[in-house]
């Protein structure tokens, strides 16, 4: 309870300092797809960082290092902009890698961004430069970064084939931008990240913005002592629903598990469940007061075997 207080006195002070937009119709689209509106989903939330001009740049390969905090509800983080050393127009590519816990901190041969360790890389996206040379790109979107309710999701942004701009020189302290539901701090860059050699600077800020949509409240559970005898998922209830509904799933053994939402075109709207899941029968509770009318699909993923069903969403 305290770390939850503390954490409420944080946002609550950093909301001042705060620089927000909301700007409605951008989706959670595939990692590699460019922006589409989707009426779908919640208005997609903008936070400033320093949008510029940024004042000075680095190499290819250099990374950008921030950390995004979630307040008490879960966060998916899906497009950003960012400055960068490209031509007007130009196209380009970043990688984008997480951690759990913070990215930022640390001199040259340690620290989060000296090692490889704890990273995961959820792939490389394209870029288009904006209409100004070595400013800030267009709106692009991320594989979607997950981050849950209370804790700290690092990210690292690794340039290719450009170099990122920064905003600001010197040391700490960190930059913080943030609303009531997410605080990004930013401020690290490294000329050769995830080794102890390069550089490390600190404080060399992201900018652009990032954009985020706040998920639907879900609620898993488990049913019962029993180990079922086969892997199992059930047509959810009530269907057609409004906005809340149910959906069972069995499973007979261990097993790493994802449960999905998706749209009638095949795009992820929300990750009800992903990671170890032992054996047993489980109830998720789906809300989907943020989402219109419609016809949406959910699928679990185990080791062992894969189920795709429909459910109607008509308010």
């Amino acid at each position: 309870m305290f770390k939850h207080v503390k954490r409420s006195i944080f946002f609550a002070f950093i909301l001042t300092a705060a620089i927000i937009s909301f700007n409605g119709s951008f989706n959670t689209e595939s990692i590699y797809n460019s922006t589409v509106p989707n009426p779908n989903l919640l208005d997609t939330i903008t936070i400033l960082a320093n949008p510029g001009p940024s004042n000075n740049g680095g190499s290819p390969n250099w990374a950008a290092f921030f950390d995004l905090i979630a307040g008490s509800r879960d966060i998916s983080v899906t497009q950003m902009s960012t400055g960068s050393t490209a031509a007007a127009s130009a196209s380009y590519s970043v990688e984008v890698f997480i951690r759990s816990g913070t990215a930022l901190g640390g001199p040259v041969g340690s620290g989060s961004g000296s090692s490889s360790d704890g990273w995961t890389s959820l792939g490389i996206v394209p870029v288009t430069q904006g209409p100004v040379g070595s400013g800030i790109s267009l709106v692009f979107t991320l594989p979607t970064i997950s981050v849950p309710a209370f804790d700290t999701v690092g990210v690292a942004i690794k340039f290719i084939g450009v170099g990122p701009r920064y905003f600001g020189t010197g040391s700490p302290p960190y930059s913080t931008y943030a609303d009531t539901n997410l605080a990004l701090v930013t401020g690290d860059g490294r000329s050769i990240p995830f080794t102890p050699t390069g550089s490390w600077f600190g404080s060399r800020a992201l900018t652009g913005e990032i954009r985020y949509v706040i998920n639907p409240v879900s609620v898993i559970g488990n049913i019962g002592n029993e180990i079922p005898k086969d892997f199992k998922l059930s047509q959810n209830y009530p269907n057609p629903f409004n906005p809340v509904t149910k959906i069972q799933y069995s499973m007979p053994e261990n097993s790493y598990t994802t449960l999905m939402v998706y749209d009638y075109l095949g795009r992820e709207i929300q990750t009800l469940f992903s990671g170890n899941r032992a054996a047993g029968t489980y109830e998720v509770t789906f809300n989907g007061s943020a989402l219109s009318s419609g016809v949406y699909y959910y699928k679990l993923t185990t080791d062992k075997f894969t189920e795709t069903k429909k459910m109607i969403l008509s308010k």
